[in-house]
């Protein structure tokens, strides 16, 4: 059931290769206006070490920004939010 007037949000999760990159990563998508958070997983997986970067934006625009800045993830998947 969908109620009216919520509206949905593009965002993504990419699962990242450690804490330290997640955290340069929300740094460096926050200055550039996106709306982030690190989060950590519950169950460690094989996708990565155990922390998530939840973004409010683009997968693919999200994904270059993050691949021009050098920064590794291990995937990422598209999702939609309500907000």
């Amino acid at each position: 059931m969908i109620c009216k007037g919520v509206r949905k949000m593009l965002g993504c999760k990419a699962a990242m290769v450690s804490y330290t990159q997640a955290s340069r990563a929300r740094k460096i998508l926050q200055r550039l206006g996106y709306s982030c958070e690190v989060r950590r997983l519950e169950h460690i997986g094989p996708e990565g070490c155990g922390f998530v970067l939840t973004v409010h934006g683009n997968c693919s625009r999200v994904s270059s920004i993050l691949a021009q800045e050098g920064i590794p993830f291990q995937r990422m998947q598209e999702e939609r939010d309500a907000w």
